[in-house]
């Protein structure tokens, strides 16, 4: 197993694809049925997020847990995490992602995603610029 950082890293991870760095898209049914086949034995979640994740919380953003895929993917990429997890939820949640949340301990953040991303800046702002 690789070392981690002496340094905490941040890491931006979007399972679903993402521009960058490798423009790894699901777009198809097929891609999905793909991927979930091997989510189980954790293959297509990158190393870094595998490594990280130890006794950590997840925080999702942009993200709705309104389709068995999506739940799917999360309980997926929670496992061997921490207990508590957050999930950005501007509008009130489905049924189905409500007893998602509970189930998952994931505490729903009721607020605009602007004002969500404004909030996050300033709290990881090194205090010399925040003074």
């Amino acid at each position: 197993l690789a070392e981690l950082p002496a340094e905490p890293v941040r890491v931006l991870y979007q399972p679903i694809g993402s521009r960058r760095p490798a423009s790894n898209y699901l777009v198809s049914d097929s891609d999905y049925v793909e991927v979930l086949t091997e989510i189980d034995i954790q293959t297509p979640i990158p190393a870094i997020v595998q490594q990280q994740r130890a006794g950590r919380g997840f925080l999702f953003v942009g993200c709705r847990f309104d389709d068995q895929l999506t739940r799917s993917f999360a309980r997926q990429i929670m496992k061997r995490s921490g207990d508590r997890h957050w999930a950005v939820l501007p509008e009130p949640p489905t049924r189905m992602e409500a007893r998602f949340l509970e189930e998952q301990g994931i505490e729903r953040i009721a607020m605009p995603l602007p004002d969500f991303a404004d909030a996050l800046v300033q709290a990881l702002a090194p205090a010399a610029l925040a003074a």
